[in-house]
């Protein structure tokens, strides 16, 4: 699948905000065409949240409140029409939850706030349909600073992989892993468990998706993954008794490693030119 193909949620997501601010631009009678662009929360008590600050830029020009703007604009964000999209790009049977919810947040900006089972989907998705690197950078040698973090931690996921594999853990190729519990709550609620999954959703967001007018950092969004990663592994277990009475977690866990060593399989091959090895 060829990155131009790739889905990843703000890829559905943006075209829907862009029928919204036509709607709204159209209803009000204003000649405009302001970029669209959505950037992740950074709080930490916000989840996994998108935030789209347009209203703080149609203040300025409309001379009103960014806050009464917000309120005339959310009501023409069909979140029925996103979660639709999000099924079906997403290829997700999971057709009775709700995917994405709304609010506003002052001074003006809208919060697009994904639920569990909206992760839980693209989770799954990038597992079946996993990136593909385009080049295979066979150099070992080069002078990129963070380089070995980069490597060690690539090949420590592939290491974890590896064992989980012999030790028949992870779920035959195609076989869903369940991200999701009985009350369709994610089962990778821990801290550091939330933070990997932040990031996975960045940097996949900045691989197949980036903002307009912006160039990625890709050593610092390689070494951010690789930093939430080794915390995640430090502190979320996955051998022992987790394995023996928490299977479904352990190969949750499982699969945000599965999902972190190809995504940096990827950023060093493609975007830093480096050696991605499967040892040290």
């Amino acid at each position: 699948m060829s990155s131009a193909d790739y889905r990843v949620i703000k890829q559905v997501l943006l075209p829907h905000l862009q029928v919204a601010l036509n709607l709204y631009l159209l209803n009000y009678r204003l000649a405009l065409q302001p970029q669209l662009n959505v950037s992740w929360c950074q709080k930490k008590d916000c989840g996994f949240t998108y935030v789209w600050a347009i209203a703080l830029h149609l203040s300025a020009i409309q001379k009103l409140p960014a806050i009464q703007i917000a309120m005339r604009l959310i009501d023409f964000i069909n979140t029925k029409a996103i979660a639709d999209d999000i099924r079906q790009k997403l290829a997700t049977e999971n057709t009775g939850s709700t995917l994405i919810a709304t609010r506003i947040v002052s001074p003006g900006l809208i919060y697009l706030e994904l639920t569990d089972c909206a992760i839980a989907a693209w989770l799954q998705y990038s597992i079946t349909h996993p990136p593909k690197r385009e080049t295979y950078c066979l150099q070992k040698e080069n002078n990129i600073p963070s380089s070995f973090t980069l490597q060690y931690t690539h090949a420590r996921c592939y290491s974890v992989l590896k064992l989980a594999v012999r030790e028949e853990i992870l779920p035959p190729a195609l076989t869903p892993i369940f991200f999701l519990d009985s009350q369709q709550q994610l089962i990778c609620h821990h801290a550091a468990e939330q933070a990997l999954i932040k990031q996975l959703l960045v940097s996949f967001d900045n691989l197949y998706c980036p903002s307009p007018n912006f160039k990625p950092h890709w050593e610092k969004i390689a070494v951010d993954l690789c930093q939430a990663w080794q915390t995640f592994y430090a502190y979320c277990r996955i051998w022992g008794e987790v394995r023996r009475d928490h299977l479904h977690l352990a190969q949750a866990r499982l699969g945000l490693t599965l999902l972190t060593q190809r995504l940096l399989a990827v950023l060093l091959n493609d975007k830093l030119g480096i050696y991605a090895p499967t040892e040290l």
